[in-house]
C-alpha cells in the first residue's frame, strides 16, 4: 500500500521492520515459556541490524547460509535486505531502493521474508 501511493521511504523502512519483526520472533520462540532467557541473548536483540539478530540463532543462520548456496536468488535477496537500515526512515528513499527491499524481502520463491516465515 505505501508503494502504492508512492511513500518510498515509509515503504522501505516496513520492509526492512518487518524482516526484523519476524527474525525476533524467531529467536523468541527459542525461549521456553517460562523460563528465564539468557541476559545477554535478550541485550543482544536489542539491534536494528538483520544480520546480527540471524546470527543469534545458530541454526537460523547455519540453515540460511546452506539454503544461499543452493538458491541464488535468495542469496541476491539477502545482500539486499541485509543492508536495511532503519535509520533511513529519517532520509528520502528513491523508488528504486524500496522496491528492491520490498521484492527481496517478500518474493514468493526466494524472499528472505518467505524463507523466515518456512522457520517460524
Amino acid at each position: 500500500m505505501l508503494l502504492d501511493h508512492k511513500l518510498w521511504t515509509g515503504a522501505y523502512y516496513m520492509a526492512g521492520l518487518g524482516v526484523e519483526c519476524a527474525l525476533k520472533s524467531c529467536l523468541a520462540s527459542s525461549v521456553k515459556e517460562h523460563d528465564f532467557p539468557d541476559k545477554e541473548f535478550v541485550n543482544a536483540m536489542y539491534v536494528h541490524n538483520l544480520e546480527k539478530l540471524f546470527r543469534l540463532n545458530g541454526a537460523l543462520w547455519i540453515g540460511l547460509q546452506a539454503e544461499m548456496k543452493i538458491d541464488t536468488k535468495l542469496s541476491i535477496n539477502w545482500s539486499t535486505v541485509k543492508d536495511w537500515d532503519d535509520g533511513k526512515r529519517y532520509d528520502i528513499v528513491d523508488e528504486l531502493e524500496a522496491r528492491a527491499l520490498y521484492e527481496a524481502s517478500t518474493d514468493a520463491g526466494s524472499g528472505v521474508m518467505e524463507w523466515i516465515r518456512g522457520r517460524w
